[in-house]
């Protein structure tokens, strides 16, 4: 246990509040732990919004009326998108302890490219039988896969990423980074749209697959583990980003 303190108290990233001053943002950027758990829960939050799951709810009617989906299955689809939300978000509580931060982000990431492919699909080819049955699943899977991780955890890891007097700080500088992407993201979605017509979905499946290979690499498993644990695992990467998971001298973790 001496080890790692000495460890995180090297910097500023040993401090875990009572007698420390957080500082403000050059502070927390200075500190090198503080500043890896920054930099990963900027990018969860940038690359949720970067998902398209606002669009998704945002301009539902309009893309799929655009691209040939009749007005029934338009209702259907909002009808079913909405309950799945909600459905999901209670299930996603229970499972965020069960299979773990990393493990749910991955499973999200999966099922939402693959509601992409299907949904681009769906659109690419109006008229058939199968189709609007397609985008009603295609698109409610999309929402539920995004319900079972990328919604929630991100606005999770703040607190599992920071030491109490940074805390509050990068969690304020991560949800501004969401909110900002969010408007990016919803400004430049109808022009994406009418360029891409049924395909105007793909881009974001393309950045849901670069994010899941960004969790692989550098988002570090926080399920079961203390703070002391997580932190003293940040300040130990390994030049190329992968978490390693070191064991105290004369314990483990």
């Amino acid at each position: 246990a001496a080890s790692e303190r000495q460890l995180l108290g090297g910097g500023d990233g040993g401090r875990r509040g009572g007698g420390g001053d957080g500082g403000g943002l050059r502070s927390l950027l200075s500190d090198s732990v503080a500043r890896r758990g920054l930099f990963i829960c900027v990018t969860c939050h940038v690359c949720q919004q970067f998902s398209g799951i606002n669009n998704v709810f945002n301009y539902s009617t309009i893309f799929l009326t655009s691209n040939g989906v009749d007005a029934a299955t338009v209702v259907i689809i909002s009808v079913l998108m909405n309950v799945g939300n909600v459905a999901i978000t209670v299930v996603s509580v229970r499972l965020m302890d069960l299979s773990g931060r990393r493990s749910l982000m991955l499973v999200s990431c999966v099922g939402m490219a693959l509601s992409t492919v299907a949904l681009t699909t769906s659109l690419s080819c109006p008229g058939h039988g199968w189709t609007a049955p397609l985008a009603i699943a295609s698109v409610v899977g999309f929402v539920m896969s995004f319900g079972v991780g990328l919604g929630p955890v991100p606005w999770l890891l703040p607190a599992e990423l920071f030491a109490p007097d940074r805390c509050a700080l990068g969690a304020s500088v991560s949800a501004g980074s969401n909110w900002m992407a969010n408007f990016v993201v919803g400004q430049a979605f109808m022009p994406l749209s009418n360029a891409l017509k049924s395909a105007c979905f793909l881009p974001f499946a393309v950045v849901v697959c670069g994010f899941a290979v960004f969790v692989t690499r550098t988002v570090p498993e926080t399920k079961g583990k203390s703070l002391d644990q997580i932190l003293f695992e940040l300040s130990a990467h390994t030049a190329q980003g992968r978490p390693t998971v070191l064991r105290k001298p004369g314990g483990r973790f």
